[in-house]
């Protein structure tokens, strides 16, 4: 789970002064462009780093309009960090990323620039740990551009918005202090599949989150507080030029991870997927939150609730908040025989009064082996411990041997797993006894015979021999007699 932290930049002891740069392609990654290490690998990319530049006078405008540093067209890996770019306002931009690929802005500062960090056209970039203030019109502008990440930047009195993704797709903007801008802290435009978390957006002039004209959006676990205008907004763009009424986009990750924290919204006395499980408060606002939508006609707005975050957090989200959880173990490890079985207990624990129906299904890796029920249901109650019984029935082939089941527990939000061992060893026999001859008993085999018969002719000669002496020493004894 994201956690909310205060990232504050750490800024370069001393900078020193650099005219304006300009790269453009791999070939510009030079000394004297800046460069300070690095050879463009992924394990080893070139370094621009230490420069305090001064954007002003540059002069507009080309196509693009210009910047005190300026990538563009290059799919080297580098890293722009601990440097300054300021005073380009009013046309020219802080750092500007154009049609790059592995790039990453980290730890620097903007402020006073047209853009403070803009990235154009360009993927797989990275914009975090930056402080980015007092830039007009937008703080960091994302443009175009697709898989990347804008995190841990303190963005502060900008003047449309302090973060701003324009058609941009995949993105994931994360652990922000978005604060004071003189309208809309975290702004889109016709954007998809974009993340935003774990944010803090406070006291801007108008908007908090706004989400407009913009599709398939995830926003969750951000702490939204005294945004002047309004917390949220959602506004889809309208085919039919009539008010939309549904959205794409979603507000929180479903139940128990939850939505957004509303300043002094909500209260919590029930968990649960909808919130009816009383005398059981867990973190969660036990009513939804309306997100607020505009529409514009003619000019003139329209405002109407379009949406809400079913889930909204009681309390804003720190490092050391916990959502509704379960967990699942099993401590198991019965001993069985080919053609029995044995039971395996898996034990489902619930934390922080989480409630729901949880699916359990097994698999496993033993030939000739299977587990009943494969699947089975749940209701998982709060703060209770519920034990179900596996059977594992092994076939009369099955191979000797140590073997294991893993084991899902799901939710339609939440999945955890844990692994059951189970040992297959021969049957124990019963004790032999020599004393009794058995009722069954095969006949003796050819080889056994050959190897008893010389000892049963020996013992027979010894005996007729043993006979014939006392025979002899009989008829000895009488003849003696009769003479006497």
């Amino acid at each position: 789970m994201p956690a909310t932290v205060l990232v504050v930049p750490a800024r370069a002891s001393t900078y020193q002064p650099h005219s304006p740069i300009t790269i453009d392609g791999n070939a510009g990654f030079t000394s004297a462009n800046g460069v300070t290490g690095g050879s463009g690998t992924l394990s080893d990319p070139y370094i621009i780093q230490g420069w305090d530049i001064n954007a002003s006078g540059i002069g507009c405008c080309n196509a693009y309009g210009n910047a005190g540093l300026v990538i563009e067209h290059t799919n080297a890996s580098f890293i722009v960090r601990n440097v300054y770019v300021h005073q380009g306002l009013p046309v020219d931009e802080g750092i500007m990323l154009r049609l790059v690929s592995n790039g990453f802005v980290q730890n620097s500062v903007t402020s006073q620039d047209y853009f403070g960090i803009a990235v154009d056209s360009s993927t797989n970039v990275t914009v975090t740990g930056n402080t980015v203030y007092s830039n007009n019109p937008y703080g960091i502008y994302l443009y175009h551009t697709t898989d990347s990440e804008v995190s841990g930047n303190n963005v502060y009195s900008n003047q449309n918005a302090g973060i701003y993704l324009y058609t941009s797709n995949n993105v994931t903007v994360l652990n922000n202090f978005v604060h004071d801008q003189i309208m809309i802290g975290i702004d889109t435009y016709t954007t998809e599949y974009d993340t935003f978390v774990a944010n803090n957006v406070s006291n801007n002039g108008w908007i908090g989150i706004r989400l407009l004209y913009s599709d398939y959006d995830l926003v969750y676990h951000n702490n939204l507080d005294a945004n002047q205008g309004g917390q949220v907004m959602d506004s889809p763009a309208s085919m039919t030029g009539t008010a939309p009424q549904n959205t794409t986009n979603r507000w929180d990750d479903g139940y128990p991870e939850g939505g957004n924290y509303y300043s002094g919204f909500g209260q919590d006395y029930c968990s649960g997927p909808v919130q009816n499980i009383c005398g059981y408060p867990d973190g969660i606002s036990d009513t939804s939150y309306a997100i607020l939508s505009e529409f514009v006609y003619n000019y003139s707005p329209q405002y109407y609730y379009i949406t809400s975050d079913q889930y909204p957090l009681i309390q804003p989200l720190t490092t050391s908040t916990t959502m509704p959880d379960f967990d699942i173990n099993s401590s198991s490890s019965p001993t069985f025989s080919p053609g029995s079985s044995a039971s395996i207990t898996i034990t489902l624990a619930s934390f922080r009064n989480y409630a729901n129906q949880v699916t359990i299904n097994t698999d496993t890796d033993a030939p000739n082996v299977t587990i009943s029920p494969a699947t089975t249901l749940i209701s998982l109650s709060p703060s209770s411990q519920v034990d179900t019984i596996l059977t594992a029935t092994a076939s009369s082939n099955t191979p000797l041997g140590t073997y294991y089941v893993d084991v899902k527990a799901s939710t339609s939000s939440l999945s955890h797993t844990t692994t059951a061992t189970f040992n297959i060893l021969p049957a124990s026999q019963p004790p032999t006894q020599p004393s009794q001859k058995p009722s069954n008993a095969a006949p003796p085999s050819l080889t056994q015979l050959m190897v008893l018969l010389p000892i049963v002719t020996t013992a027979a000669v010894a005996s007729v021999f043993t006979v014939l002496v006392w025979a002899r020493k009989r008829s000895w004894v009488e003849g003696q007699t009769e003479k006497a």
